[in-house]
């Protein structure tokens, strides 16, 4: 599925095109202005700002013409998708609006959350639109895809074709990590692979690994006895590889017998779970067959409806003359 981010004066031949002044583009009869432009590129370049990046001297200058780019191409992509919407006869209360916007607002508070719009460059009535577009774009995307499925039979071929790949793990640790302001880093370390080594032996006499882990491990699964909370796949593990490994090589229930050594520090981990046959697998890969046959029907749907739009860039033109 396309993912929309929620976050120039040409001549024509002949004279000058002075009624279209503010007009960077046009689609299917729409104008974008470019007070519409500058306000996208500055919402931008403020998110920029604030992660730290300056946009002085030529590179920064040359960030500010691609952003100027990417933010006309987003604009324009926007403006066909209402147009789209409206042609299907898809629509969004206000209603929905604000329920959308009250979600948003709701881990914050008001006036925490205005604070956060103010230091994003953002207004609540631009985040409303924002909101409204996304809103759109889902309707659109279920009535183009609503009548997409995935039978069982290519379900189990795929998962014959990649078997391999698709076993998923779940692990829990006891992260000991070394203290980062002693003096000599080479004793911490050494401290910290003892006291990992010490936990190890407690669990081969009889210790409760969960237990273990709230009492000691270094880290926020801590709290949940060591869980990480999630299954993964050894090609698509978000966790560093020393420990990918480590807990792929465990069978179910088994923990390291040696201390993992990683940039964070010392793991002892356990494998808790594993899921690998097409039972047990069925309903993940069935969700995710789906989602990528609907991702690419709408691929192709709105590729043909951009294709078929008549869409003028006038900065493009101007670059070109």
């Amino acid at each position: 599925m396309l993912v929309f981010l929620v976050l120039a004066v040409a001549l024509v031949a002949g004279g000058c095109r002075s009624e279209k002044a503010e007009v960077v583009a046009e689609v299917n009869g729409t104008k974008v202005t470019r007070e519409q432009l500058d306000q996208r590129v500055q919402q931008y370049k403020t998110m920029f700002e604030l992660q730290g990046f300056r946009f002085d001297g030529d590179e920064g200058k040359e960030m500010l013409a691609l952003l100027e780019r990417e933010s006309l191409n987003q604009i324009i992509l926007e403006t066909l998708l209402l147009d789209e919407a409206k042609k299907q006869n898809i629509s969004v209360t206000k209603e929905d609006i604000q329920a959308s916007y009250d979600e948003l607002v709701a881990p914050y508070g008001e006036q925490a959350f205005k604070e956060l719009l103010k230091q994003q460059n953002l207004t609540e009535k631009q985040l409303k639109a924002d909101i409204e577009l996304m809103l759109l774009q889902d309707r659109l995307f279920e009535k183009v895809t609503g009548g997409i499925t995935v039978g069982e039979d290519q379900v189990k071929e795929y998962y014959e074709a990649h078997k391999e790949d698709l076993v998923q793990y779940r692990a829990s640790h006891i992260l000991i990590r070394p203290d980062q302001e002693a003096e000599d880093q080479e004793e911490a370390n050494r401290q910290a692979k003892a006291k990992a080594e010490a936990l190890i032996k407690e669990l081969n006499q009889g210790a409760d690994f969960a237990e273990l882990a709230k009492e000691n491990s270094a880290d926020g699964s801590a709290a949940n006895g060591g869980d990480l909370g999630q299954y993964f796949t050894r090609a698509e593990s978000p966790y560093i590889t020393e420990f990918t490994e480590a807990a792929v090589s465990l069978k179910v229930g088994e923990y390291t017998q040696e201390p993992v050594e990683t940039v964070f520090g010392y793991h002892i981990i356990k494998l808790t779970d594993k899921k690998e046959s097409f039972e047990e697998l069925k309903d993940d890969l069935l969700a995710r067959l789906e989602k990528e046959e609907k991702n690419r029907a709408f691929d192709d749907y709105f590729a043909k409806v951009r294709e078929e739009a008549n869409i003028i860039n006038y900065l493009e033109e101007d670059s070109s003359e």
